[in-house]
């Protein structure tokens, strides 16, 4: 028999025999099945331990028993669930071969038991973290893996109140909430009237980028300056511009009235809103996207006989394309989260945001939280399809490992 066996072996003789001794108390610490589990899981460490330890240092033996005692004293002692204990010590057993599967129970343990009622909402980005940084650990210094760590940690703390959130309600509530005709509505008419002031933005905005990126002329960066305008003013401030504008007091609104376009309170109104709102996100995304495609190759199909129209459509477009729906992306998230002008300039027909707002007004969290997890969920679930349908796109000039600019 081998000394690692033989060592197993003399550990389950001692292990039985102080389980039996435990039995035997006056008082014994545990009822005579839970006695039984325990003694039938240690065996299980026992022989785990020796499959896994064979042939490895001693530094490795006593990590293996100090996070036995570790857990024992955590689930056992200070918070005296027995079958709490059984179920780690056993996956702890099982996975101690594995570094990465160790951590994540290390993680585990310590959202679960530790950072309760936030278990499950603290384990899933700290898990994301753990399996960033373990895939990133190979080339990468340890200044720049701290870095990392602590960015992505921070940013976490920053998500993680929408993280809770969209843990609060089951899925049979957000289905009951969703099919009621209100929701449904104002979920609908963020959807549609989000998507039409994206497109707006886009027809404008697109070829607006375009020039920008291949003209130079006196004033191009006071232009540049003045699209940042509608992301530096705050949106109560815009709201009342419009009003001032278009509201029913303003010579213009009024005209609008006389040839039947109301613009403050209807959909039209609130899609200028969001259009004030989403364009830059779309311009400044496109501008990049435009800046990273050479323009020998719009000179070369110019050469060839292609009209800058042309050269527009088969050269820049495509090879802007992922950058330019990103920033369509971006535009439409911010145009279907807008708040603060619309409930000041369009507060109807009511749109999702708007609806988030009443309720609250109207009954407090219990009512308004179904509805903002809701808009929650179409909102990332809409942005991870589009942004999935936007890695399939040519991201512009292809480029080899350590390369510098295209030419």
């Amino acid at each position: 028999m081998s000394a690692p066996a033989a060592y197993g072996v003399l550990a389950a003789v001692l292990l039985g025999l102080l389980h039996v001794g435990a039995a035997l108390l006056p008082e014994p610490p545990f009822s005579g099945p839970m006695n039984f589990v325990l003694f039938a899981t240690n065996l299980y460490v026992i022989y785990c331990g020796v499959s896994t330890l064979r042939g490895r240092r001693a530094r490795a033996v006593v990590a293996f028993i100090g996070g036995y005692l570790a857990l024992y004293l955590l689930t056992m002692v200070a918070l005296g669930k027995a079958s709490l204990f059984i179920l780690l010590v056993v996956v702890y057993a099982s996975v101690f071969g594995s570094p990465v599967l160790l951590g994540f129970l290390g993680l585990f343990v310590c959202c679960f038991v530790l950072f309760q009622p936030y278990g499950f909402e603290t384990f899933v980005p700290l898990g994301a973290v753990y399996a960033l940084l373990w895939r990133a650990r190979r080339g990468s210094s340890r200044f720049i893996l701290i870095c990392l760590a602590a960015g992505l940690l921070a940013f976490f703390l920053v998500l993680f109140p929408l993280i809770h959130l969209s843990l609060q309600d089951s899925a049979q509530t957000l289905w009951l909430t969703a099919r009621r005709d209100e929701v449904a509505r104002a979920l609908g008419l963020s959807l549609v009237s989000s998507s039409i002031a994206t497109s707006v933005c886009v027809l404008f905005g697109f070829p607006l980028a375009y020039a920008l990126a291949r003209v130079e002329f006196a004033g191009k960066e006071l232009v540049e300056t003045f699209i940042d305008v509608p992301i530096l003013v705050p949106q109560s401030v815009a709201g009342i511009a419009f009003i001032v504008m278009l509201g029913p007091g303003s010579p213009v609104g009024q005209w609008l009235e006389g040839v039947g376009w109301r613009v403050s309170g209807s959909l039209l109104g609130l899609v200028l809103a969001q259009i004030f709102v989403a364009s830059p996100f779309v311009i400044k995304a496109a501008h990049t996207a435009f800046d990273g495609v050479p323009v020998t190759l719009e000179q070369a199909a110019r050469v060839l006989g292609s009209s800058a129209g042309m050269a527009f459509v088969r050269i820049a477009l495509p090879l802007a394309g992922r950058g330019l729906l990103v920033g369509a992306i971006l535009g439409w998230a911010r145009a279907l989260s807008e708040f603060g002008a619309i409930i000041l300039f369009a507060s109807s027909p009511v749109t999702a945001p708007i609806l988030v707002h009443t309720e609250f007004l109207r009954a407090g969290v219990t009512e308004s939280r179904p509805i903002a997890t809701l808009l929650l969920a179409t909102c990332l679930w809409t942005f991870l399809l589009l942004r999935l349908g936007a890695n399939r796109l040519p991201g512009g000039w292809p480029r080899r490992p350590g390369a510098g600019a295209p030419p």
